[in-house]
């Protein structure tokens, strides 16, 4: 159905003077005693969609809602606002069209009404189920519709018979039927949000294993989907391929077949083939993707498919009904992480295609966006013309297909692989993140640079800095993000812009793909402990670096311009990435102190004996106040690098923070720490000052230690942290040199180093006076 020519049809419609039919007795009185407003401090909220002259929302008006009314003919709204009070308001707009979530300004509904017109709806279990995202807690859907067995055949199209209604319920905790003389009316609350499922239909005949499922996706990104009444499942269009036919002639003639839509065999991009298991037999599916296409999807084989709907790539995570298996695996292939908890098939990836893919959106993404980076304007963080058109274009949902948009266009990182405890393996970093970085790198048109981490989305960002004459190189270490970077990348276009590479990081880019001068912007996008001399051959004399640096244990984003064989910092400052895989990762697990619950994490500094802390920690503690205070808003990131660099025997002491023991934690964080023989010492706050009703505070820095040297400890680190509040905290972070691995006899300028495998980091810190 075209919405656009049936939103001008209703328009004439009720321009001249037309409606619909009225509120019956019977449904008035259902309202009054099914619907009244739920009694609280809060004002009842009630949505009306496809309210025409607005009847229905008068009626909600009268019971006490503040309701907001929408209807996507502008005659209709026109009258309705004539015709009511102060306490309704109007929305035009298609709810077909993904505009609903724009509604849920107030925080959502306690009521929402569909009168006389879900039937009408292309996709009404798509619908149904944004409107149930739009309920508040408690809150109720209510459906009128016209039943089928009460009227003639040749007005069953706007009516709803039993099989429908039933679907209708599918997913909802609570659901209530009355009747209305020629209409029904469905009461739903409590939606489950289930996890999606999968079901096969029948076992297959032997004769015809092979076929191709087809994935079609509209202008708004929506994928084509069949609901099989025979066999309960929602399926793609798909067939069997016929004798001596190519796989993209058999996805156009089966689309045709079923849905009516025409398209073209060159159009069709193959993305490979799906081996499973089917009652015993192997079963072979092609998956073939397409985005172009003439006309509007029509029920042609009514014995098999009963409507076509249109579908939410994100909604397919929680659709009450069943998925054909099958169905469920070609939409992993396209949305690789979509559905969680397949059952198992082999994956054959055919290389890249040279078709073009078309990208689809709804318009409520492009709103999102332009929100987002509105924000991230106004916070200072998109500060360039170039900044804010990439962050403006760059679609950052289509790389988070699991996540609804709302998520997708959050500030803030969301992971994409998870180990079994909670960890984060890979994610899609914060937009906030993403921008410093990419201004620090000083990505231009033009330009060659290199991504290390994968996943997609922050290689757009490049790929639109650099341009079409630019280059972008993108090496990943996991092949399950390696697939989704290439999909997504594929999916949004970016695919002949952004060179993925499936590789171990640490090596840099594979030789052939390097420039003659090397790149001008190296990115790392995953913590790194050290900085492999592939990276510094590889950046061109100049360039930039930027990466997520552990200093000290402590993740620090810095940008590096390449001077020679040295890289020298431009800007330092603190950040959160997840670890780097392969032969650059580390291992960050605790030596633990005995049986004390704590334990001792080393990073740069060579280990020392913890033999006799279990015990010191059982012993007297030493607290020494400095005086030394801070804003509970306020950062001191660089007084821990700045102990790092100072304290001799320099650590992490970790806990289970929900563990009581003698070590006043700070926070949530693991402390910083230093061990002397058999005595510990560690920073420690407290709070000095709260405002209740501004909020603020203010916290004083400490040290506290364990052990018979115990008060020398505990000096030693009140010294530091007065060191750095006199002469390092008034200029910020040190500036830092990065020289290849130490050799024997060099002579080095004098400072202090951090030593790493592959590098040497002097950290100078201006204006510093000695800790001691």
């Amino acid at each position: 159905m075209n919405t656009t020519s049936e939103a001008q049809r209703w328009n004439a419609h009720y321009a001249e003077g037309r409606g619909i039919q009225p509120l019956s007795k019977a449904e008035i009185r259902i309202v009054r005693d099914t619907l009244a407003p739920p009694k609280g401090p809060k004002e009842p909220q009630a949505l009306e969609v496809c309210c025409g002259t607005g009847d229905l929302a008068r009626l909600l008006d009268e019971l006490g809602y503040v309701v907001d009314a929408v209807d996507y003919a502008q005659a209709a709204i026109d009258r309705a606002e004539a015709a009511s009070g102060p306490g309704i308001t109007y929305h035009c707009a298609d709810v077909a069209l993904g505009d609903l979530p724009a509604l849920a300004c107030r925080g959502g509904f306690d009521l929402i009404t569909v009168r006389r017109s879900l039937a009408h709806l292309p996709d009404r279990t798509r619908i149904v189920a944004e409107l149930a995202d739009l309920l508040r807690p408690g809150g109720q859907l209510c459906v009128i519709t016209p039943h089928a067995d009460r009227f003639p055949q040749d007005l069953r199209g706007i009516c709803l018979d039993d099989d429908e209604i039933a679907m209708l319920t599918d997913g909802w905790e609570h659901t209530e039927r009355l009747e209305a003389e020629d209409s029904t009316v469905v009461v739903l609350r409590g939606p489950v949000g289930q996890a999606a499922s999968y079901r096969e239909k029948r076992p297959p005949k032997t004769a015809a294993m092979a076929g191709v499922a087809v994935v079609i996706t509209n202008a708004f990104g929506q994928v084509l989907l069949g609901w099989n009444p025979q066999r309960g499942v929602w399926e793609l269009p798909a067939g069997k391929v016929e004798p001596g036919e190519a796989f993209e002639a058999t996805a156009v003639r089966e689309l045709q077949e079923e849905t009516g839509l025409r398209a073209d065999p060159d159009q069709v991009l193959l993305l490979g083939t799906v081996c499973d298991d089917s009652h015993g037999l192997t079963r072979v599916t092609e998956i073939a993707r397409l985005t172009c296409y003439d006309g509007e999807p029509e029920v042609r084989e009514p014995g098999l498919i009963a409507r076509w709907e249109w579908h939410t790539p994100f909604g397919l995570r929680s659709l009450p009904q069943p998925l054909f298996t099958p169905t469920a695996q070609a939409l992993n292939i396209v949305w690789p992480g979509l559905l969680p908890h397949l059952p198992d098939a082999h994956h054959t990836p055919r290389p890249a295609g040279r078709t073009r893919l078309r990208f689809g959106e709804p318009p409520a993404a492009a709103r999102l966006r332009k929100s987002l980076v509105r924000d991230l304007t106004d916070a200072g963080w998109t500060n360039t013309p170039e900044l804010r058109r990439a962050f403006t274009d760059v679609p950052r949902h289509a790389f988070l297909p699991e996540q609804p948009l709302s998520r997708a266009y959050v500030n803030e990182a969301v992971p994409t692989v998870t180990t079994d405890s909670g960890q984060s393996l890979s994610s899609v970093s914060q937009p906030e993140m993403q921008a410093v970085m990419l201004a620090r790198g000083g990505l231009r048109e033009g330009g060659h640079a290199l991504e290390i981490g994968g996943g997609g989305y922050n290689a757009a960002l490049m790929a639109e800095l650099v341009g079409p004459c630019g280059t972008v190189v993108c090496v990943e270490f996991d092949p399950y993000v390696y697939r989704r970077t290439v999909r997504f990348l594929e999916e949004t276009g970016y695919a002949g812009r952004v060179h993925v590479v499936l590789g171990d990081g640490a090596h840099g880019a594979p030789e052939k793909l390097v420039p003659a001068s090397g790149f001008d912007t190296i990115l790392v996008t995953v913590a790194a402990n050290d900085i492999p001399a592939p990276w510094m051959e590889q950046l061109a004399e100049g360039g930039r670096l930027v990466a997520p640096l552990r200093l000290g244990g402590y993740t620090h984003c810095v940008a590096l311009a390449k001077y020679g064989s040295v890289l020298r910092s431009t800007e330092v400052s603190v950040c959160g990435f997840v670890p780097m895989q392969g032969i650059g990762r580390w291992d960050d697990t605790p030596v633990a102190i005995g049986q004390s619950g704590y334990g001792i994490r080393w990073e740069d500094t060579p280990p020392e004996p913890i033999d006799g802390l279990g015990q010191a920690l059982e012993g007297v503690t030493v607290e020494q106040w400095t005086g030394v205070t801070v804003a509970g808003d306020e950062s001191y990131e660089n007084l821990q690098l700045w102990l790092a660099a100072s304290l001799p025997g320099f650590c992490q002491l970790t806990t289970d923070h929900d563990r009581p023991g003698p070590v006043r934690m700070p926070g949530n964080q693991d402390a910083a720490a230093m061990v002397t023989g058999r005595s510990l010492a560690c920073l420690t706050v407290r709070r000095i000052e709260y405002n209740e009703d501004s909020g603020q505070s203010r916290w004083e820095f400490g040290a506290q230690a364990f052990g018979p040297d115990a008060t020398a400890a505990a000096d030693t680190v009140a010294t530091a942290v007065h060191a750095w509040d006199r002469g390092v905290r008034p200029h910020g972070a040190p500036n830092l040199t990065i020289l290849p691995a130490a050799r024997q006899g060099e002579q080095l300028p004098s400072g202090t180093y951090l030593d790493k495998r592959h590098a040497r980091v002097l950290l100078h810190f201006p204006k510093a006076p000695t800790a001691s």
